[in-house]
């Protein structure tokens, strides 16, 4: 039995915890599911220090550590995001749910399975429209997990790019148009847009992604007419929703203007906000020809407007995603390298699992690292061809 320590701001009286309590040498003070109903025993557990079984309370440590990222995603106070309680639990009996890494995949393969059936007659945007609503709901519910799946993989699979660039790129789109507090059907046509703005192109970006040669004259053709071969394809197929269609239609257009210039239609918006996301993702992307870059040398590159300076577009990606996106590697100042596995307060102040020790040796255990600690501040982003450890990313997961 491995112990790890219990903070006294989670007792409460009215609230029963689902393990035990126990001191420092694992002696039972507290049962599982037992009421604190009498003062005196509650005062004498505050002024001892608790403890608790890591397995029996890593459920419940990973619904309340989501419960906290949410709260500071929102930018609530300090004694709000302290009174935070974990998420409910999942009812008696029901059917546990699949690990995150899975729910994303089967994701992929759906997405990819509706787009290759875009034609009139068939069921492909009922289809598309439950994997829309299902990613929506999944990243609701573990926002920065659900980064850090898409971003990681990103960088070591080529597997299904087309959708799973497409996934990424909805969550980072609507994160963002969140935070420019678009009108909502604003955004469910950004989403819908999001995962099918290359669906012309589908099968090619795929072959694409893994291959070594460079594009052929035919292929660069397919790649220039995509954007107004999608929408007429989506359009053709019975997608009756005209905003996302021009959007898709205008994806690939560069923002020319603010985004709260006047001239500039709502399409015109949203597709130059989706512009900017789907080179972002793309750069975090691993090809056959080159390593996925760094998200601060994506930043860089997708982040500023033609005047060469971040515009509103390039503010609110990074508010979005930070500069040190979840899933993404980062050095930091003590000479640790990590993974990220939650944004913090500012988009340069991850949370940080060290990895591999000062002296670069991998670390039995990952360490939780809060980088607005300046001991532990990211010195660097790393990319992720250099890091030779392989994260254990459920242990991982249950830290966020």
């Amino acid at each position: 039995m491995k112990l790890v320590p219990f903070s006294h701001q989670y007792l409460r009286a009215d609230e029963p915890l689902p393990f035990g309590l126990r001191d420092a040498a694992g002696q039972l003070l507290l049962g599982a599911g037992l009421r604190l109903d009498n003062p005196a025993r509650m005062a004498q557990l505050m002024q001892q220090e608790l403890f608790a079984d890591e397995t029996e309370s890593a459920d419940w440590t990973r619904r309340l550590n989501a419960a906290v990222h949410v709260m500071i995603r929102q930018e609530a106070r300090l004694g709000q995001v302290a009174a935070a309680r974990p998420e409910p639990a999942r009812a008696a009996g029901a059917v546990p749910e699949l690990p995150l890494a899975e729910q994303w995949h089967d994701l992929v393969q759906r997405l990819d399975a509706a787009l290759r059936d875009v034609r009139p007659g068939s069921d492909w945007r009922s289809r598309l429209l439950a994997v829309h609503g299902q990613a929506r709901s999944l990243y609701r519910r573990r926002p920065d997990a659900s980064l850090y799946q898409l971003v990681f993989d990103a960088a070591h699979s080529r597997a299904k790019y087309s959708c799973h660039h497409a996934l990424l790129t909805l969550l980072v789109c609507e994160e963002m148009a969140a935070t420019l507090a678009w009108p909502q059907e604003w955004i469910d046509s950004l989403g819908r847009a999001a995962l099918t703005m290359n669906v012309a192109m589908l099968r090619l970006q795929d072959r694409l992604a893994g291959s070594e040669l460079p594009p052929s004259t035919e292929a660069r053709a397919e790649i220039a007419a995509h954007a107004e071969k999608g929408a007429h394809m989506l359009e053709d197929a019975g997608l009756v929703d005209p905003l996302c269609l021009e959007v898709v239609r205008l994806h690939h257009t560069e923002a020319s203007a603010p985004l709260d210039d006047a001239p500039a239609s709502t399409a015109q918006q949203l597709a130059q906000l989706l512009h900017r996301v789907d080179v972002f993702c793309a750069l975090l992307s691993r090809r056959a020809t080159r390593e996925a870059l760094s998200p601060l040398q994506a930043a860089r590159m997708a982040c500023l407007g033609p005047g060469g300076a971040p515009d509103d577009i390039g503010a609110a990606l990074l508010k979005a995603v930070g500069l040190y996106p979840p899933g993404s590697f980062v050095e930091l100042v003590s000479g640790e390298v990590g993974i990220v596995v939650a944004r913090g307060r500012r988009a340069n102040l991850p949370y940080v699992a060290a990895l591999v020790s000062a002296s670069g040796n991998p670390l039995g255990e990952p360490l939780l690292r809060d980088s607005l600690d300046r001991r532990h501040a990211v010195k660097a982003a790393v990319p992720a061809s250099s890091v030779k450890v392989r994260p254990p990313h459920e242990r991982l997961m249950a830290m966020i």
